[in-house]
């Protein structure tokens, strides 16, 4: 990963890390009073775990973020009703973390939630509307209009979350291919980058399939990309898969709801740890991080621990690159907390709480 000059002084001299942080900022469009202030840009200090707030860029509704690897560009997404003419904006990284926006192209679907970029393009995610749009990128990081629709079809058991396709993520895989996450019909789609035409074609040897009415919500993979898990919203489970012969096949599947919690809960974000060896996901309504320890051999998983996330409805969360620190979003009661990591255990050691109206991202520039 490349860093402007600058930041990777930072990292070197002063151990501090950037990131940013999505938000909540539009009223009951989706939540009642958000406290949201846009895009946050915030300090890690990764020998403390203390959180510097850096300053807000307005946006509306910037719900998912993800960044460059080279970290010079960020994007974010307008989740919003195609009515509200959402859209979806590009940025250049610079000084200490501002953003300077480039330019901004226009979302017709509704409810844009996820966005990755995937080669030389960026693809979105619209969940209302079951869909995924891709914009090439140009050299500069600005946004082209969109060249392509990807829809889906089809429905789920659950009449009352998957009445159709919701698309609610983007994960690039093997260089050229992606997956399109689609909790309304209990399907991750592959697609892959067509050489002759510079359009995703679906290659549906290669999607995964869960037990009906699971609503698949976010993936991860392991470096070498022969395991899957994917974290189900509606039924709290992580689905482990194994590749073989370029296919998928389910090979476990294991809850992250805490014993002996009898209410709600909800799948949120799903994360690998940097070492490989654990991961964990979030669960609204319990408001946990369920950790695991990976098998190194089978990809399966076993259960370590459920952790509070000191905080309500952790959307998302994330691991810093160095793998030492988790920090939370917790969206309902405005706080980022942060946990220190056992790199033997994986266990969770909360350290501090930093408030910020809304949170419901936490990008590194990372999937």
């Amino acid at each position: 990963m490349l860093f402007h000059t600058h930041l990777f002084t930072n990292l070197l001299i002063n151990t501090v890390m950037f990131f940013y942080t999505g938000s909540y900022t539009v009223d009951n469009i989706p939540l009642p009073n958000p406290k949201g202030q846009g895009i946050g840009c915030f300090h890690l200090d990764q020998s403390t775990g203390e959180i510097t707030r850096l300053r807000f860029t307005p946006q509306r509704n910037p719900s998912y973020l993800t960044l460059s690897e080279d970290r010079r560009f960020l994007y974010a997404v307008e989740e919003m009703e195609a009515s509200m003419g959402q859209r979806v904006f590009a940025y250049r990284i610079e000084g200490e973390g501002e953003l300077s926006i480039l330019n901004s192209q226009e979302l017709t679907g509704a409810y844009a939630c996820h966005l990755a970029l995937v080669k030389d393009r960026l693809v979105v995610a619209n969940y209302m509307s079951g869909n995924a749009q891709s914009y090439p990128v140009n050299e500069d990081g600005s946004l082209e209009p969109c060249h392509q629709i990807i829809q889906h079809e089809g429905k789920g058991p659950n009449q009352a979350r998957q009445e159709g396709p919701h698309a609610h993520m983007i994960y690039p895989f093997a260089n050229d291919h992606l997956f399109l996450v689609d909790l309304g019909i209990d399907r991750a789609r592959a697609y892959r980058m067509d050489a002759e035409t510079n359009e995703w074609v679906a290659v549906p040897e290669m999607d995964l399939v869960f037990d009906p009415g699971a609503g698949p919500r976010h993936m991860v993979m392991n470096a070498l990309g022969d395991r899957a898990f994917v974290l189900s919203e509606l039924s709290g489970e992580v689905f482990v898969f194994g590749k073989a012969d370029n296919q998928f096949k389910q090979i476990q599947k294991i809850s992250i709801v805490p014993e002996n919690f009898a209410g709600k809960f909800g799948g949120a974000a799903i994360r690998l740890h940097p070492n490989g060896k654990f991961l964990y996901a979030s669960n609204r309504g319990p408001d946990s991080i369920t950790i695991f320890k990976v098998d190194e051999t089978s990809g399966k998983l076993s259960l370590v621990a459920c952790q509070s996330t000191g905080g309500k409805t952790p959307r998302d969360f994330n691991i810093d690159p160095s793998g030492k620190w988790l920090i939370a979003a917790n969206q309902d009661s405005n706080a980022l907390v942060v946990f220190k990591i056992d790199p033997h255990t994986g266990t969770l050691t909360q350290t501090s709480t930093t408030w910020v109206g809304t949170p419901v991202n936490v990008s590194w520039g990372d999937k």
